[in-house]
């Protein structure tokens, strides 16, 4: 029984060996931005010339058998690597990836269309497509190893739009990319690199649509900034004036309000943040550190709660800090330099007190 038993187990392993090894020794090829590929024409995928191939991998492509189209497309590529249909036949490879879900080698195809034929007419095409995928990433596509998820793909998204703005650096698609990658490098918390990004599109690109929005994104990157643990209370400052620039710059945007709203907010955020190291600091009975910051109150919010309260304080703290601060010392009743009319007035009370006395 246990020799039938093995005998049996003996005869599916090499069942399974013999097909593993069918499959194995199937024409694979190794190619740069391709990996392997499948070469085998198998049945009606070739064509006697390259206009004639290219009809045939439409077809199959027409018909949504996306693996036969990719075949016959790369049958032409490498038959007929100078024809005139080799352009399109390799920007059609990437399409048909897309179609089937692999961005990544749809992405790769379209950067193979752009470095062998960069003077074809597919050649904005394939930048159009590459944005479309980087935005895509850029929304939420993950990375994934054989079609399972293996975690953000903001680093695709990051590469992609870089290597269209090196394609074409002053393209159709190229200030789009910028802000796009501006865009991931606030997803990525990457603030620093964003900020340079929206300012390397405002330099470029100056007149550009997308101007005024690289000059409000500038604010508002610092604005999420401000909100991280490891940024200083000059984030907020470099927020402020990123959307005081553009409220200058651009007072007819469409922005124009929720700029002076995160103004607002921010004034607040620092004039509390300033309030509330004054009072720890008058709590501690360090009363110059105490003044200083309550100036500080005024001077960034004058009309706040908070600086008619440190107005008080001020008040309270200058006889005590007014040495070590070199402040002026002030009386209680300050001489002010007489004026005319005051003098006249005095003149005529003393002269009517004096037509008075008995």
């Amino acid at each position: 029984m246990n020799t039938f038993r093995y005998r049996k187990v003996l005869l599916l392993f090499f069942l399974t060996f013999f097909f593993l090894k069918v499959e194995l020794y199937a024409p694979l090829v190794w190619r740069p931005g391709e990996g392997w590929v499948d070469e085998s024409t198998g049945t009606g995928l070739s064509a006697s010339s390259s206009r004639d191939q290219l009809n045939l991998a439409k077809k199959f492509e027409e018909a949504k058998d996306y693996d036969n189209a990719l075949k016959a497309y790369r049958i032409l590529i490498r038959k007929w690597p100078y024809a005139v249909f080799a352009p399109e036949a390799q920007f059609r490879i990437g399409q048909c990836l897309e179609k089937k879900g692999d961005f990544l080698g749809a992405n790769k195809a379209y950067d193979r269309m752009i470095q062998k034929y960069p003077s074809s007419s597919f050649f904005e095409q394939a930048l159009e497509r590459k944005l479309a995928i980087g935005n895509l990433y850029l929304a939420g596509e993950p990375k994934r190893l054989f079609n399972i998820p293996m975690g953000s793909g903001l680093d695709i998204a990051a590469d992609i739009f870089e290597s269209i703005i090196r394609a074409a650096p002053y393209g159709r698609f190229a200030p789009q990319a910028e802000f796009q990658l501006g865009l991931t490098r606030i997803k990525q918390k990457k603030f620093t690199e964003a900020i340079a990004t929206f300012n390397r599109l405002l330099d470029k690109y100056p007149n550009h649509s997308l101007a005024d929005d690289a000059q409000y994104e500038i604010g508002y990157t610092w604005y999420i900034a401000s909100q991280a643990a490891e940024y200083d209370q000059s984030a907020t400052e470099k927020a402020i004036e990123g959307f005081e620039d553009y409220i200058v710059r651009y007072p007819s945007g469409d922005k124009v309000e929720a700029a002076k709203a995160h103004i607002a907010e921010l004034k607040g955020k620092s004039t509390l943040g300033s309030f509330h190291i004054a009072q720890y600091y008058e709590k501690a009975k360090n009363f110059k550190a105490a003044y200083i910051y309550y100036s500080d109150v005024i001077k960034q919010n004058p009309t706040s709660d908070q600086a008619k309260i440190a107005e008080q304080k001020i008040i309270q703290l200058r006889p005590l800090v007014a040495k070590d601060l070199g402040l002026p010392s002030l009386t209680s009743n300050p001489p002010s330099a007489p004026s005319p009319s005051g003098n006249a007035a005095s003149s005529s009370s003393e002269t009517q007190q004096t037509k008075g006395t008995p």
